[in-house]
């Protein structure tokens, strides 16, 4: 497979016309059909550009090998590097907010607790962050953290949102 081929696979997985596919790239459409059909080769420069806007991995498009889309954790991390962390909190915690979004476990108490500290961090004042964690420490001592990780237990790998609207963590253990 080509990298027109591939090019033309990935805007199709992301159900895009060619004019839409080519707009946030600041070029236009006819040139899209260009770079599929083979008649001229994308630039570094634009590939680059079409992995920031459109998630495609260049690599992929340059070899076939890896994934077509860049993993989301690949994403965040950049966005880190390009905008800071708190800016990225403070933008997760706008999407938390706008969708009602939670921690959800089957243990309400613990819900509780998560989502409390969670609220408490995500206000940004360094003097609460600061604070909160120094009961956090207060209230799980290193050794009795280290001892409940030894614990073959199930444990919150990550959150998603379920079905109901929620999220559900995925655990991981015995």
């Amino acid at each position: 497979m080509s990298i027109s081929d591939r090019l033309l696979k990935a805007r199709k997985t992301l159900n895009l016309t060619q004019a839409d596919f080519a707009k946030p790239l600041g070029i236009d459409r006819g040139y899209i059909s260009t770079l599929e059909h083979d008649s001229r080769a994308p630039s570094e420069t634009l590939l680059k550009l079409i992995e920031h806007e459109h998630g495609i991995s260049v690599t992929w498009l340059k070899t076939g090998e890896g994934q077509m889309l860049v993993p989301p954790e690949e994403v965040i991390i950049d966005q880190i590097a390009r905008f800071g962390e708190q800016t990225i909190l403070n933008a997760f915690n706008f999407v938390i907010k706008k969708h009602d979004l939670t921690v959800d476990t089957d243990d309400p108490e613990l819900n509780r607790m998560i989502n409390t500290l969670y609220d408490l961090w995500a206000v940004g004042d360094e003097r609460l962050k600061a604070w909160a964690s120094m009961q956090f420490d207060i209230a799980f001592p290193k050794h009795i953290v280290e001892e409940a990780k030894k614990q073959k237990t199930p444990f919150v790998t990550s959150v998603v949102k379920s079905d109901e609207g929620g999220l559900n963590p995925e655990t991981k253990g015995e």
